[in-house]
């Protein structure tokens, strides 16, 4: 080879080198975009979760709170031969068809 075709040889070498150069700078700000994205998604998911958690808790306690309510009041010594709520427990259990639900069309309503 001569000297001049080893010019033009390395030339296209480092004209392909700058073309593969750019192509990963490129590809390098666009996952650079994509981390972000990602990133931003991830606080946001976390975010939810917390927000989640909190809520379980609060639930939790709510729910706690009531059955400490409920437990002063003294449901214990309640009669559970009352007739509505055996309608009520007919009505809850399955297959209870046992009620009949009026339609709201037969409900007359005053004006």
């Amino acid at each position: 080879m001569t000297v001049y075709e080893n010019m033009l040889l390395l030339e296209e070498r480092v004209k392909k080198a700058s073309a593969y150069m750019t192509r990963l700078r490129a590809e390098n700000e666009s996952l650079k975009r994509d981390i972000k994205l990602i990133t931003s998604h991830n606080e946001e998911l976390q975010a939810y979760v917390d927000n989640y958690k909190e809520d379980e808790k609060r639930i939790a306690q709510s729910i706690e709170t009531s059955l400490e309510s409920l437990n002063e009041i003294g449901l214990d010594n309640i009669d559970l031969n009352v007739p509505d709520l055996e309608i009520a427990e007919a009505f809850s259990s399955i297959g209870g068809d046992a009620v009949d639900i009026p339609e709201f069309t037969d409900l007359e309503i005053d004006q």
